[in-house]
């Protein structure tokens, strides 16, 4: 960890009225006991402490300003978001939790896949160049920028360069993210997951279909992959999965969860799926990492606990 403290602001932990946010006080016990030293304010913060080596954990945009002025590192609470317009930071916490699993993972783990972040936004400039300049000596540049991105996959993947070009850079017009939906399905406080066929778990989902909608989709996956017919009730979350699920793509991604109440129907072996079972949050399987995190189904959880839930999204 390169973190020494974290300045975790106080309208993050207190809602209006002075009720702590859920499993807040379950955050900073467990934060204590695997020695994460938190502070309240930038008064409580050690002189000798570099600044490069404090969080800060703010809802408000103001204060990622003042962070970043004073060298420090940002983190934006989205649970306790006052903002409307674009924050930048240097990390997005959707709940509370998703703290402590930053702190717990490695810097390198974390640092590690730069290179793709730097490569897709190459890409991605190459592309928009390609779409909307006029000039041909633009054009020229802006194709060689998106090679260069290219090249850089290669070169980390091992991928032949030809390959990486084909599948990376074989997009026109202005590139936008893939969808993916996921669908929340609880029966007696436990949620549905699904056995891939590498004997992983995860929950009823996939890519959107040119052809269909959030809704659509959800409801077709789940019928495929978990053989039930279902109604979707509301929609629990949009996130933009490289920043919260591994491995990193090289293309973005918006997973959609969906909260939907079974109609009917049972589980048929398929070719995606080989069981389907109902798990309680505190017994979840080996997990699909790539499809859904144990952080994204205890949102999940949590949502389905809330009647008044209100979407969130990165």
């Amino acid at each position: 960890m390169n973190i020494d403290i974290i300045c975790l602001d106080k309208a993050c932990v207190m809602q209006e009225g002075g009720k702590p946010y859920d499993r807040m006080g379950e955050l900073l016990d467990e934060m204590k006991r695997k020695g994460y030293r938190t502070v309240y304010s930038e008064k409580e913060i050690p002189g000798e402490i570099e600044p490069g080596r404090v969080l800060c954990i703010s809802g408000r945009a103001e204060d990622a300003s003042a962070a970043h002025t004073a060298g420090r590192k940002f983190g934006l609470a989205l649970w306790g978001c006052s903002s409307v317009r674009h924050t930048k930071a240097d990390y997005y916490f959707i709940q509370p939790f998703d703290i402590l699993n930053f702190l717990d993972t490695e810097p390198q783990e974390r640092d590690k896949h730069r290179w793709l972040s730097w490569a897709i936004e190459l890409q991605f400039i190459g592309q928009a160049g390609i779409t909307y300049s006029k000039d041909p000596f633009d054009l020229e540049r802006f194709a060689r920028i998106r090679e260069i991105a290219a090249e850089i996959l290669s070169m980390q993947t091992e991928v032949p360069f030809t390959k990486v070009k084909e599948v990376f850079c074989n997009e026109t017009g202005f590139q936008t993210p893939k969808m993916d939906t996921r669908a929340a399905i609880f029966q007696d406080g436990r949620i549905l997951l699904a056995k891939e066929r590498d004997g992983t778990w995860s929950m009823p989902g996939g890519w959107v279909d040119v052809n269909q909608s959030i809704r659509t989709n959800t409801v077709k996956e789940v019928k495929e992959e978990a053989g039930l017919c279902v109604v979707p009730s509301r929609l629990i979350a949009v996130q933009d999965r490289n920043l919260h699920n591994t491995p990193p793509y090289a293309y973005g991604i918006l997973k959609a969860f969906v909260q939907c109440e079974i109609v009917d129907g049972q589980f048929e072996e398929n070719i995606e799926t080989q069981e389907s079972r109902f798990f309680g949050p505190d017994e979840l399987p080996e997990l699909a990492e790539d499809k859904n995190t144990a952080g994204q189904i205890r949102l999940c959880f949590l949502a389905s606990q809330d009647p008044g839930w209100v979407t969130v999204f990165d």
